[in-house]
């Protein structure tokens, strides 16, 4: 049964877009424009959780809080606040509110905290404490404990350094300080420092005037004075070379900027959050990191721990990426096996929660069905396919392709993408016989004509076409 939603706004268009979004993800969803109307709602049919602003006419949120909570005690409660209201938010889940988040939002983070709280309840333990962070889902102590220091320090503007492996989610972590902070409705701004040549980097960074680099025929502004007012992201921050170190270091010092070519500098404000992968302190020992800049960086430094250290998080977020990338058939959720489940908690994940999402993208793709079981978890770092003694292509479903037909994976390729050329290749490879094919496949022929008619492939279509990505 689909988790059963009641949205109160009284703003008409926010209202019926959450409705209509909120529908198409899979849940039920009820409305209403003011808490009275949401009162004979709830004293009229069972709903699971209510999302409610803070400030409406007549009764507030607040209001309606403490209806729900005496009335209906198992009834979640999800609070819409703008930023000046958030003490309010914080209070109002003091006293039982399940989370709050902060307008103007997209219904995907909305959807993500619905999300998180139904798989928490799914599992059939009610006490388990599942946690949202902006766009981040987690059940582990450790990263529920740093999305309760971040929170903390996300009003205060102080610097903030993230330091994790790849893949660990450090950037969706920035951009949740940023949305908890008094800076939210100003730009945030990102530059990965990685692998840019000094002098591209500096431009990037601090602007330059026309005519003061090869072909800069006007005049560049720099990241830091785009993210003027908000906030910037520094990737890698520990991969900016020696010689940039001391001009950040006097724009950190003196939010000032000066454009390459510029006779004067331009005033600057900037909350600064650097991420990196690498131990910093080890750098300024080796020479590669100056020290004062460490410590500028450093005052408030998080470690974002890896996903081997977090296995309670792996079933959440396993889910989770599901639910993502629209693991639905027949309007159910594809539900993965507990086999498979077992499989994904024995991996070391080195790509980290990048890695399992990657997993859980090709395991929609391949299982073409409403359960993903341990074949179709295939391990990223060991390709989507293994060789076979014949020097074929083994799928994870057990089907072969012929090596010489398989095409090369594009990186930005959307599984959509990636579905409809297997469907495709398998076609060619049968004469079009879509029985042999869905065999093939390892998908019920039903299965394979819902997808042919979903990416409108024409039976003869696979005749001529070899859709290999540029």
């Amino acid at each position: 049964m689909p988790g059963r939603i009641l949205v109160v706004d009284d703003e008409p268009l926010k209202r019926i877009t959450l409705q209509i979004e909120l529908t198409e993800h899979g849940y039920e969803v009820f409305e209403a424009a003011d808490a009275a109307a949401a009162r004979r709602i709830l004293d009229a049919r069972p709903i699971d959780v209510v999302v409610t602003d803070v400030r409406m006419p007549g009764l507030s949120g607040l209001d309606l809080l403490t209806y729900v909570k005496s009335a209906y005690p198992t009834v979640e409660v999800i609070l819409m606040t703008a930023y000046a209201t958030i003490d309010t938010a914080v209070l109002a889940i003091k006293r039982g509110a399940h989370d709050y988040i902060t307008k103007p939002f997209t219904t995907p983070e909305l959807i993500v905290k619905l999300d998180a709280l139904f798989a928490g309840r799914q599992v059939g333990q009610p006490e388990r404490s599942v946690e949202t962070f902006g766009r981040l889902v987690a059940a582990s102590q450790s990263m529920r404990r740093l999305f309760e220091q971040l929170r903390g320090v996300a009003p205060t503007g102080r610097t903030v350094l993230l330091v994790g492996e790849s893949g660990t989610g450090k950037e969706l972590l920035a951009e949740a300080i940023h949305q908890l902070s008094p800076r939210a409705q100003m730009p945030l701004v990102r530059l990965s420092c990685a692998g840019l040549p000094a002098d591209v980097l500096e431009g990037e960074l601090f602007g330059h005037e026309r005519g003061t680099v090869a072909g800069a025929t006007r005049q560049k502004a720099g990241r830091f004075e785009l993210a003027s007012g908000g906030t910037l992201v520094l990737d890698e921050v520990d991969e900016i070379p020696p010689e940039l170190q001391v001009r950040l270091l006097r724009v950190i010092e003196g939010q000032e900027v000066e454009r390459a070519g510029g006779e004067h500098g331009v005033k600057v404000d900037v909350r600064l959050i650097c991420t990196t992968r690498a131990d910093l302190l080890k750098c300024v020992q080796a020479g590669r990191f100056r020290e004062d800049l460490y410590y500028r960086l450093n005052v408030m430094q998080f470690v974002v721990p890896p996903l081997r250290e977090r296995p309670d998080d792996i079933p959440l977020l396993a889910q989770h990426f599901v639910k993502k990338h629209g693991g639905l058939v027949a309007n159910r959720p594809v539900r993965i096996a507990q086999h498979a489940l077992d499989e994904l908690l024995r991996r070391r994940w080195p790509g980290n929660v990048r890695e399992l999402e990657h997993v859980i993208e090709r395991a929609l793709v391949f299982c073409g069905g409403d359960e993903i079981r341990p074949e179709h978890v295939v391990p990223v770092g060991d390709g989507a396919t293994t060789e076979s003694g014949n020097g074929s292509a083994v799928t994870a479903t057990g089907s072969t392709l012929a090596m010489s037909e398989e095409p090369r994976l594009g990186l930005n390729e959307t599984v959509a993408d990636i579905e409809r050329r297997m469907i495709l290749m398998a076609l060619r490879q049968c004469n079009n016989n879509q029985a042999r094919a869905a065999n093939r496949l390892g998908i019920p022929r039903t299965t394979l004509r819902d997808k042919m008619a979903r990416y409108s492939i024409a039976s003869t279509e696979a005749d001529s076409r070899a859709e290999t990505p540029a």
